[in-house]
């Protein structure tokens, strides 16, 4: 059916729906890491929180932490996350198997789960006691012995709302 011939009705009305322009979230968490120049990875950043939560979406951003000079500033497509749930959930991944993936083939480019995209997310996390990790590597591989980035800092910011039991 051509898109011109749907009519609102076609529609279906489980499907979850949002303006891109103003989720409603009304918190906001953030995870940051110092990602240096002399190593790879950072280790794994959990995130709690005390309840059930839904994640709208999200906020990446990186700066520089470092003036050596000569070197790259880093941005959000220098570097790759990895965000994974309550120890099992993986968000991220390259591979479309992600069940046989190994670890190193979960980090996406970081830019990739920004709202600004645009794209909301909708991860309902409905334990008890809901947790994110968040990890963060270099996308080319920073040689340690002749870095080409300065330091980064990262933060990723999650817009969420609390679900009610």
């Amino acid at each position: 059916m051509p898109p011109s011939s749907l009519s609102p009705s076609a529609i279906d009305p489980g499907q979850p729906l949002a303006a891109l322009h103003a989720p409603v979230a009304p918190y906001t968490w953030e995870v940051q890491a110092l990602l240096l120049r002399t190593i790879q990875e950072t280790g794994r950043i959990p995130l709690r929180w005390n309840r059930p939560v839904e994640i709208i979406g999200m906020y990446a951003a990186v700066r520089q932490a470092s003036a050596v000079g000569g070197l790259l500033v880093p941005t959000v497509d220098d570097v790759l996350v990895a965000l994974s749930a309550n120890q099992e959930d993986r968000f991220t991944n390259r591979l479309e198997d992600t069940g046989q993936t190994a670890q190193a083939e979960s980090f996406v480019t970081l830019g990739a789960l920004s709202v600004a995209v645009p794209r909301l997310t909708r991860i309902m996390l409905t334990n008890g006691a809901p947790q994110v990790d968040v990890a963060f590597r270099w996308k080319a591989h920073n040689v340690i012995a002749t870095p080409s980035f300065e330091n980064a800092m990262i933060s990723l910011s999650f817009y969420c709302r609390y679900i009610s039991r």
